[in-house]
């Protein structure tokens, strides 16, 4: 262990940004590059690394990293003092998912960058000679253009006199620009909470799976576009009604899946009403392009088709449906542009229609530095499998890095649903290791399921082996879970720190109790296996040592109620202790503790705490 140095005495950087990280986007991912100084420093050239919840690839590409390090991976080892040797590694990841298998096996096979870049240029070529004027639009003065995006806009109705509003024109206000929490009816003159009023709907006929469906009804609200390089931005009219209606009444390709959408936990009765098959999710207009984009891909050069269904994908989800969205921020007088929420399948009340074309050309630039920055004579194997049977002999692992699922925090299967739709191959629900109520997957179940994979991360490990475990939660009974799986398969923890994500997801920017710098354990292979000691520490003097020693730390971020919490859960997890309490109790705990500490002692290091960190 004296090898490791320094590297886990302090928070790991972990950077979410970048050409390799932003290949493709997928919830709590970590960056490749702070994965490959962890290889690096834990595996000598040649060794295999395992990775058994593999995502989207990131430790594979951590691993081709090693020995082919860019910049920021040899910048980033010198800041932690990591013992770091470059070379090749093996790396094998297993991953549940088709669409994160398919991700993890393109982005490490990347193909030459400049092949790449020309083919997806003549591919939404193609495309966009074949379907016309999909994103055509006049500008403010009658000047030919192309859409950019359109702000679409729910229609509320007055709970009072039953008559017609849009939510634009009810909500939206400009100079400065706001979206208001009540609504004045211009009919009757009452006010209402617009959060609770009644949102429109309609029977429609869809003539896409030959059917009548009730949805919400969404209008084209404003258009942004351009014509030369100027940008202009105009109400919506009728001309782009009718343009936008156009698609309807096109052939669709063949290739586009009719798909009904297996519903789960992240379905929600309003706006998620008459979404019952994939193609909802979209405009007809996106339905139509996407379509389009998929088919023409058969056209394109065989060696090349998995890269541009890649470049596809890293935009459909996220971009080019109705969980596209506009936010307001501070200063701003107009809105930020901005993708699908991260973990959820939300649709806002201002659903944005992105071209497509337009975005898929942004997008190729961003794979194509990814391809570029990737190499190495590594190899990675991607297994598209269940984690809780390795097809792997014992003893034949030398280290492991691996990232689970945090319990119910983000539904996988739903979310990556959208993409693995146009693959044709969905995620196996039954071996999915999630809380879920609609799944009828219970604590018990998610912790059996996880003890599973522990078990066989004992197996195949050598035994010198060691594994690294990023975990998140921010309720007691899930860090019990998964400490009992890794005692019970023989695994103890030699060390921890915390993963410091410079950029959190947007559940752990939103959730008030929400846990910021995941705990990081480093486990390695005993001889007996055990359960932790039963839940009878002393809490107020755990949090009391811990906000000692950050009171004494020069990083600001150690003194933030959701670091000591995670620091908290690190060292019981360390003495065995069974975690019992949840980072909600934590955090009022710690607001009792400093409400004490200065009533008894005004000198005390706890003074003025919260005003320091903004946080307790």
């Amino acid at each position: 262990m004296e090898k490791l140095g320094p590297l886990y005495a302090n928070p790991l950087p972990a950077s979410r940004s970048g050409p390799i990280f932003s290949a493709f986007s997928y919830p709590t991912k970590i960056s490749p590059e702070s994965i490959a100084v962890f290889v690096a420093s834990h595996t000598k050239p040649g060794d295999t690394v395992l990775d058994v919840f593999g995502g989207s690839g990131t430790a594979g590409l951590a691993a081709m990293l090693c020995d082919n390090p860019t910049t920021a991976v040899i910048k980033l080892a010198k800041k932690l003092k990591a013992p770091v040797q470059w070379g090749p590694r093996k790396a094998i990841i297993y991953e549940l998912s088709p669409l994160c298998a398919f991700v993890a096996q393109t982005i490490t096979s990347p193909p030459d960058p400049t092949e790449f870049l020309a083919e997806a240029e003549a591919l939404i070529a193609r495309c966009e000679r074949r379907t016309g004027n999909l994103y055509a639009a006049q500008g403010p003065n009658g000047e030919p253009g192309v859409i950019r995006y359109a702000i679409w806009t729910e229609v509320l109705e007055c709970p009072f006199c039953k008559s017609r509003t849009r939510f634009w024109d009810a909500a939206v206000s400009f100079n400065p620009l706001v979206i208001s929490e009540t609504f004045n009816c211009p009919v009757c003159g009452k006010t209402s909470s617009l959060c609770n009023m009644a949102r429109t709907e309609e029977i429609f006929n869809d003539s896409f799976i030959h059917t009548q469906s009730r949805r919400r009804i969404r209008e084209i609200a404003m258009v942004y576009g351009r014509t030369g390089r100027t940008n202009w931005v105009r109400p919506a009219n009728d001309k782009d009604v009718e343009i936008a209606n156009c698609a309807l009444e096109c052939k669709i390709p063949s290739c586009a899946p009719v798909s009904i959408v297996p519903w789960g936990d992240l379905y929600r009765s309003g706006y998620h009403t008459g979404i019952t098959h994939a193609h909802q999710f979209y405009t007809p207009r996106n339905w139509l392009a996407m379509a389009t984009i998929w088919d023409e891909i058969n056209n394109a050069p065989q060696p090349l088709r998995d890269s541009l269904k890649l470049l596809a994908l890293s935009y459909n989800a996220t971009h080019a449906t109705l969980m596209t969205r506009v936010v307001i921020k501070h200063n701003r007088s107009e809105f930020v542009l901005t993708g699908a929420q991260t973990g959820v399948l939300y649709i806002s009340s201002l659903p944005v229609e992105k071209n497509i074309f337009n975005g898929l050309r942004r997008k190729a630039k961003t794979l194509g530095k990814a391809f570029a920055a990737l190499g190495g004579r590594g190899s990675v194997q991607i297994v598209n499998a269940s984690s809780r049977k390795l097809d792997l002999p014992d003893r034949s692992v030398d280290y492991v890095f691996t990232d689970p699922p945090f319990g119910g925090f983000i539904p996988y299967s739903e979310i990556n649903y959208l993409n693995e739709v146009w693959l044709g191959r969905l995620t196996n629900r039954a071996e999915e290791i999630i809380l879920s109520t609609s799944q009828s997957k219970t604590l018990d179940v998610y912790g059996s399921m996880m003890a599973n994979v522990f078990t066989e991360i004992a197996r195949v490990l050598k035994d010198d082996g060691m594994a690294t475990i990023v975990f998140h939660a921010a309720q007691a009974d899930i860090w019990q879970s998964l400490q009992r799986a890794h005692l019970a398969a023989g695994l103890r923890i030699e060390r921890a720190s915390v993963l410091d994500k410079l950029q959190s997801s947007f559940k752990q920017v939103n959730s008030t109790n929400s846990v910021k710098g995941d705990p990081l354990f480093l486990l390695v292979k005993e001889t007996t296996a055990h359960m932790p000691k039963d839940g009878t520490a002393d809490i107020n003097a755990i949090i009391t040592e811990l906000m000692t020693s950050a009171a004494k730390a020069p990083d600001v971020k150690e003194r933030t109620p959701e670091r000591l919490y995670s620091r908290f859960v690190t060292l019981c997890m360390q003495r065995d202790l069974s975690v019992t309490i949840n980072a909600a109790d934590f955090y009022y705990r710690i607001r009792e503790l400093i409400h004490v500490c200065e009533a008894d002692n005004p000198n005390s290091c706890y003074r003025n705490w919260g005003a320091k960190t903004g946080g307790a």
